[in-house]
């Protein structure tokens, strides 16, 4: 789950049992939801001017490190996702 401000994302796990087509689909169908909501959260005002610090040792998990626009890395986030 992902909780930001009053908006909460509620990602399922996969069934063991579903199918490979399914699979495929559902999580297309989530992946698509999640770019959706990042995108308007981005261009949420309450975003505006806020920043978020990645710290030097996220860099293994293909983050630079550094103080960035958090509307800006959510659109971001939203781009790579898609």
């Amino acid at each position: 789950m992902l909780k930001i401000g009053n908006i909460t994302i509620n990602i399922e796990n996969k069934s063991p049992a579903s199918n490979e087509v399914s699979d495929i689909k559902n999580s297309t169908v989530g992946r698509d939801e999640l770019v959706n909501t990042l995108r308007i959260i981005s261009e949420d005002r309450i975003f505006v001017g806020q920043t978020i610090v990645i710290p030097d040792n996220c860099m293994h998990y293909g983050f630079a490190e550094g103080e960035f626009d958090l509307p800006e890395l959510l659109y971001f986030l939203a781009d790579m996702l898609e």
